[in-house]
């Protein structure tokens, strides 16, 4: 694994070794002592998997607020994303920066996103299967959200949004709330 940090930030794009032979191919994607050797405290908890069946469709931006703030580890095993993550934290050397990755299996890499940061992705295909390692459980009263064209982000999606649900529709802007 080589580990890609983005910008200041502790997050990082996680480039995938890909071993291949007649067979296929084998690659690893969690190893704690690597994670480790690399600074980065995760121990995966819980695993998720979501399926966006149209393309531009957008899941996010979601996050989950503190004392329970999650940390994930995101890969997109089927189809093409466009991964955004935003830097939450008042106190990190990159508030409010955002970090932008496209990921698909062809791509070989994955993301470690860190505890305070908001994720979204957009998908640039139809059938997108996105796999979530996460280092908390999830608690429903702690999850929450902005919207995904909030001006004082302004994140800058690749495609118009075909698909958005109610929830993600529905979240507030970030301007006005605690720490912005």
């Amino acid at each position: 694994m080589e580990f890609v940090r983005l910008g200041q930030s502790d997050a990082y794009r996680i480039n995938l070794n890909v071993r291949g032979d007649e067979r296929g191919s084998f690659t690893r994607t969690w190893c704690e002592q690597t994670f480790a050797q690399h600074g980065v405290q995760f121990r995966p908890v819980q695993g998720n998997s979501s399926v966006t069946r149209r393309r531009g469709t957008l899941r996010g931006m979601h996050f989950q607020r503190s004392p329970k703030a999650d940390a994930k580890l995101v890969r997109c095993t089927g189809g093409h994303i466009y991964d955004v993550i935003v830097d939450l934290r008042s106190h990190a050397p990159t508030p409010g920066d955002v970090f932008v990755n496209e990921l698909s299996p062809s791509a070989n890499a994955m993301l470690y996103v860190p505890p305070g940061f908001a994720h979204g992705f957009q998908a640039l295909s139809d059938d997108v299967v996105v796999e979530y390692l996460m280092g908390i459980e999830y608690v429903e009263e702690l999850s929450d959200g902005f919207r995904y064209d909030d001006p004082a982000v302004s994140i800058q999606w690749p495609e118009p949004v075909t698909v958005l649900s109610d929830k993600d529709a529905n979240w507030p802007a970030l301007l006005g709330r605690a720490g912005w």
